[in-house]
């Protein structure tokens, strides 16, 4: 049963952080090996994870010998990524965006959105923000909810485990050419973008994500900035 009103972005993910990690989510199956493919040579480098959630992309970055900064606007995020990672030398830090970032110009090499976008009504000032932060030479990676699917009407959501429930979380439609449009005003040179298609492989292993083969789930694009 789909509960009908949309959930406010930190409701949402506040009630989401228990059991996001074991939710089965096809969107993130497709995502995550597309983003990790893009990191690059980052060993060294400083990294920032911008709206961390529970920290999956933070973990590889980490891994990958990346000095890495993660912010999230959710507490209950934060705690799961925290806890999940205490021991590793991350820079965690509480921030709602579109703020502005807490970090002085041209701090990072990489800026990682994953799947954060579509919950910030001020796309242009997210990403002039990211372009920021970013020195010369570095890169932006971004990921969605397939515009196609925001169209349609399809949020960032989940099965309430307590009720069985799914429930959606507010999310905004933008197309693919406002995405760029967007990375383009605040100065970011397009490097690749990609739609990510589920496959029968994927679910093989995620039965949620049976309905949705051969379907474009979700988009990613990689900038840089000169």
């Amino acid at each position: 049963m789909l509960d009908s009103e949309d959930l406010p972005v930190l409701e949402g993910y506040a009630a989401w952080a228990p059991f996001y990690d074991e939710d089965g989510n096809p969107l993130i199956a497709v995502e995550e090996p597309v983003i990790r493919d893009w990191f690059g040579p980052i060993a060294g480098k400083p990294v920032l994870d911008l709206g961390c959630g529970t920290g999956r992309h933070t973990l590889p970055l980490a891994l990958a010998g990346a000095s890495v900064s993660a912010i999230d606007g959710s507490d209950e995020m934060l705690a799961r990524a925290r806890h999940k990672l205490r021991g590793y030398p991350i820079e965690w830090r509480r921030h709602l965006l579109p703020a502005p970032l807490p970090f002085v110009d041209e701090t990072f090499e990489l800026v990682v959105i994953g799947l954060v976008a579509e919950h910030v009504a001020e796309l242009d000032r997210l990403l002039n923000e990211a372009y920021r932060v970013t020195r010369a030479g570095g890169r932006c990676l971004l990921s969605s909810l397939h515009p196609d699917r925001t169209e349609q009407g399809q949020r960032a959501r989940f099965i309430d485990p307590a009720t069985g429930n799914r429930r959606q979380i507010a999310t905004i439609h933008r197309s693919i050419e406002q995405y760029l449009a967007s990375a383009h005003r605040a100065g970011w040179k397009l490097v690749e973008e990609r739609s990510l298609v589920v496959t029968a492989e994927v679910a093989a292993i995620l039965p949620r994500a049976v309905p949705y083969i051969g379907i474009r789930l979700g988009w990613a694009a990689q900038w840089a900035k000169a």
